[in-house]
């Protein structure tokens, strides 16, 4: 998993970084936006089936080898529709042909990608994302290399999004050969009256992953409209680095996932109190980050993209307020959608682009792109308190701030060390010996502990 999110930082971070110093915010701009479109969309073409097929697989293991095939039947069809429904849409707003042409290409990723989160959802679920690994080492290989020969030999947007179509669809006939071939699922008769059944209980998955793509694209796009591409280019960058600290967090919760799936449906325990060492390292993950990213963002800024890339400064800063409120709010939502509850969890979840889009469309005539980071962080807020307030009411009350306090009071006084000695020394070295005290500090005060790290690790039947 280390591995895997090493690659994903390599690739995305990498692409971005030489396309901003080679190319300018322009292209940036126009590969990014090409970007949210695409992963804006694979919320309906993924339809919710990677988390389904990791609750599955999570709780009854290979016995779930039903669903999972019936599953992946459906994201061949979902993915279709997505496909279609995401060329029709870039056409309807307006953008100019050239740019149009790059989503329409970037929409053929879209079946592929399905099939590889599928896929990575039973090898996260078995344990054995050595295969995942594998998959990825590839896109990425096919990615990075062929996407750094474009930019520095002067090519477009578009050679880079064929780059990225190409590598999908390597990654996803590894992955299902894998799967095929060391998984050994049992492969029944694929039956239509499954495929019914399967279809509802994904249904209000698919809902959520649409929602929650929704969420997580929508941003960059209204920027596009409401302004050029060279601050498409801006937010872009910010928002890499914020997607950039979800990586760990995010793969930690989806092993959350297979273990609270496990407890709940398999042992019958429903207290969502009972992975309270999982909860505080997960605070110890992303607080750090959070902090780190709002004191050195400029620096951070400068050093990656350039200096013209300094004005993004602000944000990135309420861009570290979200990934902090988006962490416990994924968190919630996993609980959720492990204890059937994914109907729930759905609606809930439909008030984050409800209040996101509302800011938007206030903020952006008037505050820039800076309205559109706030955006983002009223909507995760929305649907934070609201799961928040169903989980207390349904299971138990989960004590997040407590949960927080050690992580949040040791980055926040290192931090506030560093920004008192800035100019006196450099950055870089301030941003060490951040690093160095909060990991000191975190492992001193027994927030990470190696026996949850080794809980984390271990299938979830393993535990018993």
């Amino acid at each position: 998993m280390i591995g895997e999110a090493i690659l994903s930082l390599i690739s995305g971070g990498v692409i971005f970084i030489v396309i901003s110093r080679i190319s300018g915010p322009d292209l940036l701009g126009t590969y990014a936006l090409a970007l949210a479109w695409l992963l804006a969309f694979q919320g309906l073409s993924g339809f919710g089936i990677p988390a389904f097929v990791m609750r599955e697989v999570g709780a009854y293991g290979r016995a779930a080898a039903g669903q999972v095939v019936h599953a992946m039947v459906l994201g061949l069809f979902t993915g279709l529709l997505g496909l279609a429904l995401m060329v029709g849409a870039s056409r309807v707003v307006g953008y100019p042909a050239d740019v149009a042409d790059i989503i329409a290409v970037a929409s053929l990723a879209l079946i592929p990608s399905s099939f590889v989160t599928s896929c990575r959802s039973v090898f996260l679920a078995l344990r054995t994302m050595h295969f995942t690994l594998i998959a990825v080492l590839v896109e990425v290989s096919i990615t990075l290399s062929a996407s750094l020969y474009l930019v520095l030999s002067g090519g477009g947007a578009m050679g880079l999004m064929v780059t990225l179509v190409v590598a999908k669809t390597a990654s996803a006939a590894i992955s299902l050969t894998l799967l095929r071939s060391r998984i050994r699922l049992d492969r029944p008769a694929i039956s239509r009256r499954d495929l019914v059944a399967t279809a509802r209980t994904i249904f209000t998955f698919g809902i959520g992953s649409m929602l929650g793509m929704l969420t997580m694209r929508i941003n960059t796009i209204m920027v596009s409209i409401w302004a050029d591409l060279a601050a498409v280019g801006h937010f872009a960058a910010a928002t890499k680095i914020m997607e950039i600290g979800l990586i760990v967090p995010t793969l930690f919760l989806q092993l959350l996932m297979t273990r609270i799936a496990y407890s709940f449906n398999t042992l019958g325990t429903r207290d969502p109190n009972q992975f309270a060492a999982w909860y505080q390292v997960l605070f110890a993950l992303v607080l750090p980050t959070c902090v780190g990213g709002w004191v050195f963002a400029g620096f951070i800024l400068e050093t990656l993209f350039g200096p013209a890339f300094g004005d993004s400064v602000w944000i990135l800063r309420i861009l570290m307020i979200y990934l902090a409120i988006e962490a416990a709010d994924a968190a919630m939502s996993v609980t959720l959608q492990a204890a059937h509850r994914q109907r729930e969890d759905a609606t809930r979840l439909a008030a984050n682009p409800l209040v996101n889009i509302a800011l938007n469309a206030a903020l952006l005539p008037t505050v820039g792109t800076v309205g559109a980071a706030l955006g983002r962080v009223g909507g995760v807020a929305a649907s934070a308190t609201l799961r928040s307030r169903f989980i207390a009411r349904t299971f138990s009350r989960v004590h997040w701030f407590r949960f927080a306090f050690k992580p949040a009071l040791i980055s926040v006084a290192a931090g506030a060390a560093c920004g008192l000695l800035q100019g006196m020394a450099h950055p870089a070295v301030l941003m060490i010996g951040y690093c160095v005290a909060t990991v000191t500090f975190l492992v001193a005060w027994s927030t990470i502990t190696p026996a949850a790290v080794r809980d984390i690790m271990r299938a979830p039947s393993a535990s018993d």
